[in-house]
């Protein structure tokens, strides 16, 4: 299968770890070149240090609408276009309902959902200008559940917004050659994840995936390396789950 991601300029916002570093290291073997884009550079920089010469750390703050389109504009400009943009920035919110703050919810919605349109509004003048990009939004099967095993209500609202985004971007943007799609991971097996599970709750919630087992972070990075790919250019305004079979209990 042809791929077609030799060379391809591809930017990662939450990219210095987890999902977001595996989906930067999955397009940099392909031959793209990635910035890896976060609010900790020097976790950027060690992440593109391991990840190898094709890689580069960027600070990020995807909440501040001028510092995106300023970090944005710079890639674009030296490397002379932008081809993909992989949205991974977000944060978790585990309180109930009952203990979440109008505080949670602000700053839960400026990473989640703000940030991803500040990110997708200052990479279009580029993918315009060429016809031609590739946006890729890391959503949650909590947007279908409504909350999840981690996040709760709160962070499964957000998500469901980064769905619906990514469909109505789709819808737009698909006579100027751009694609938008979500994935929608389930719990994925992250140092995070493993550092908040006890064994007693990690039996409890693999007895919910009918795969018993959770899907790793390289195979959601595999989903999103076809999806950017030329070999994926009709597949547009979907919702891509990867739960190992958690939604169908």
């Amino acid at each position: 299968m042809k791929l077609g991601l030799s060379d391809r300029i591809a930017l990662i916002t939450g990219g210095a770890s987890g999902i977001g570093q595996s989906i930067a290291a999955a397009l940099c073997a392909e031959g793209c070149e990635v910035f890896i884009a976060d609010l900790d550079f020097s976790a950027a920089d060690r992440a593109a240090q391991t990840i190898g010469a094709e890689a580069h750390a960027l600070a990020i703050d995807v909440t501040d609408p001028a510092d995106v389109e300023r970090r944005i504009r710079d890639v674009a400009e030296a490397t002379g276009r932008l081809d993909i943009l992989v949205n991974s920035a977000g944060i978790l919110q585990i309180h109930s309902v009952i203990d979440a703050t109008i505080e949670d919810w602000q700053k839960i919605c400026a990473v989640n959902l703000s940030g991803i349109y500040y990110c997708l509004k200052a990479a279009l003048p580029f993918m315009l200008a060429q016809k031609y990009g590739r946006i890729i939004n890391i959503a949650s099967v909590s947007a279908i559940k409504g909350g999840g095993a981690f996040g709760n209500t709160l962070y499964g609202t957000t998500k469901a917004g980064v769905v619906a985004m990514s469909k109505g971007f789709a819808r737009e943007l698909a006579p100027h050659g751009i694609t938008v799609n979500a994935i929608s991971p389930g719990v994925v097996d992250t140092a995070m994840t493993r550092s908040m599970l006890t064994p007693e709750l990690r039996e409890r919630m693999l007895a919910a995936f009918p795969m018993q087992r959770f899907p790793s972070a390289s195979e959601v990075a595999d989903l999103a390396v076809f999806i950017a790919s030329d070999a994926a250019a009709a597949i547009t305004g979907q919702n891509l789950i990867i739960d190992c079979g958690f939604l169908t209990k």
